[in-house]
């Protein structure tokens, strides 16, 4: 299979109202072949808290269909979240692409 490549972009962040403080990062991506063509775009929901990252592999699994991409998808975007969870305040994040 080509090249896989993700682009990210931190949309919104929310407090996820439970005991772990844990917060909800609705994410952006787009996903591109290694030719930069377009596969796909959409939206995925990331909860994190101090114990983890975890992505929502239903919204996963419902937008892309390539198992082999679904997982790439789910270690890429717990990459991409963990040296930024400190930073990630709720609000509202302008889109910059």
């Amino acid at each position: 299979m080509d090249e896989i490549d993700f682009r990210f972009q931190v949309r919104e962040v929310s407090e996820a109202e439970d005991e772990n403080n844990s917060r909800d990062v609705l994410v952006f991506c787009r996903i591109l072949n290694q030719n930069k063509d377009l596969l796909q775009e959409g939206l995925f929901r990331v909860r994190f808290n101090s114990i983890g990252i975890y992505p929502f592999p239903a919204d996963i699994a419902k937008q892309v269909s390539s198992r082999k991409v679904q997982r790439l998808l789910l270690m890429e975007l717990k990459r991409y979240i963990k040296p930024q969870r400190k930073f990630l305040k709720p609000g509202s994040y302008k889109p910059v692409w």
